[in-house]
């Protein structure tokens, strides 16, 4: 649920209607990307299921190959998406033009274990270059969610359900 007291400058509706908020302060990402975690009010989470059902689709039919019922659910989970008409509105009430707006369930990227994926991911060499911009990232990540953790046994983080990741037209349109 959104909390009152937290400023949320983003607000994500469907068709007239209020579904959530966001401050999409994550990382800046360049060409015009920005992402950040999705609150969403109680109408919002009813629907949510329909806005995040297209990867977890697109997962089952990857995983199993061709087939024409996994084919069919990716097609409807694309249709429920684009039904909700998504849109981003700024803390001014006016609407933001996206190129597209992407919801993502964070309980299901938590969901997926691949070890055999990790281990081919181990294989990769990096430049001492590429290790300096990854190791620059995860300390931005850490600095920008507080979590420099110290403490193995530290309990288990719960991270907000949602994300959105929004893809502008007009860049300056969100700083």
């Amino acid at each position: 649920m959104i909390s009152r007291d937290e400023f949320r400058p983003y607000t994500l509706w469907s068709r007239g209607r209020l579904l959530g908020e966001t401050s999409l302060d994550f990382i800046y990402r360049e060409e015009g990307y920005r992402c950040g975690w999705l609150h969403p009010n109680e109408l919002g989470d009813r629907l949510m299921p329909f806005a995040t059902g297209v990867a977890p689709a697109m997962r089952t039919e990857f995983c199993i190959g061709p087939d024409a019922t996994a084919h069919a659910d990716v097609l409807a989970a694309i249709d429920q998406e684009e039904a909700l008409a998504l849109e981003l509105h700024g803390s001014d009430g006016r609407m933001i033009e996206t190129e597209s707006i992407a919801i993502i369930d964070t309980h299901y990227l938590l969901s997926l274990n691949d070890p055999e994926r990790d281990r081919e991911l181990e294989k990769v060499e990096l430049t001492p270059e590429q290790e300096a911009e990854v190791e620059e990232m995860v300390q931005e990540f850490h600095a920008a969610c507080e979590l420099l953790p110290d403490d193995p046994d530290e309990e288990e983080i719960e991270w907000p359900r949602y994300q959105i990741q929004v893809n502008l037209v007009n860049w300056e349109d969100v700083p």
